[in-house]
């Protein structure tokens, strides 16, 4: 039997082999919108926390819808949670906005961006609600019992009345578990679409972009439909497995690999970020 150096040199020499085959197999000339795309992507994974310079790359091909193609609502979230980092919360919501849309019969990108988009709109709300709920304790020295009051306040002071996905803010007084007598002093809040995973937008790590999720490109599997195999990194290990466009693979949904096999799109499974992944290269 192959010693564990060798066994792991013929697996590694597969996988290359394999991606060599793969991006051979995939050799067709970019489009336009896929370059357009790798020029934004490519600010953001050089310089992750220059929020401006990222700001500006993206904003460079996004002039025209043309410029960007499917790629658009991409680049549009991507811009948006920068702005949303580097402290200009209004663009963000702008820019966000702007990716929201009604159409279920759009294609993935545009409808993950759609609901990405949501999330983040989402938490920037429920901070809103919170705000006006701290004025409300400060003068009633308690919570309301339900949003009511909050939503009768002049316009321009009333928060929300809804999440960005159309439902309801779920609201509820937490009562102390062992002290009485006190009434109305903790409260829950959430969005229905998106539960208890809703963090507060005070608590979310808007110095670094993404989870620790990541995948590299090892292999196309087959052509019709579109599937590769992939190698993903993320909480529970590094792992092996194919998907095909619009399936879920370790926590990371694939949705487009690109003319020439130089990328795949990917969204994390929350919905909150892109990930990228490329062809394994060699050590």
């Amino acid at each position: 039997m192959p010693s564990f150096d060798m066994s792991y040199t013929l697996q590694r020499t597969a996988a290359l082999f394999g991606a060599a085959v793969f991006v051979a197999f995939c050799a067709r000339a970019a489009t336009q919108q896929e370059e357009a795309f790798l020029k934004a992507w490519g600010a953001h994974a050089r310089t992750p926390n220059d929020h401006r310079a990222v700001i500006e790359a993206c904003q460079s091909v996004m002039d025209k819808s043309s410029t960007l193609g499917e790629f658009l609502p991409a680049v549009k979230t991507l811009a948006a949670w920068h702005l949303l980092a580097g402290g200009r919360q209004a663009d963000a919501v702008r820019i966000f906005e702007s990716a929201v849309t009604g159409d279920k019969a759009a294609r993935p990108i545009t409808r993950f961006a759609d609901t990405m988009a949501r999330r983040w709109l989402t938490r920037i709300d429920h901070a809103k609600v919170e705000v006006t709920l701290k004025t409300y304790y400060a003068d009633n020295v308690e919570y309301p019992s339900s949003l009511a009051p909050l939503f009768n306040l002049p316009a321009g002071k009333a928060p929300p009345k809804n999440d960005r996905f159309g439902d309801p803010w779920v609201y509820k007084i937490a009562p102390f578990s062992r002290l009485s007598g006190l009434a109305n002093q903790r409260y829950s809040l959430f969005s229905k679409s998106m539960g208890n995973k809703l963090t507060k937008l005070t608590a979310w790590p808007l110095d670094r972009y993404g989870s620790p999720k990541s995948a590299t490109i090892l292999g196309r599997k087959t052509a019709t439909p579109i599937s590769v195999e992939f190698e993903t990194v993320t909480e529970a290990g590094t792992q092996r497995g194919v998907a095909t466009e619009n399936g879920l693979l370790n926590g990371l949904r694939f949705l487009k690999l690109d003319s020439d096999g130089r990328f795949a799109l990917m969204i994390d499974s929350e919905c909150d970020y892109w990930v990228v992944a490329t062809p394994a290269r060699s050590r």
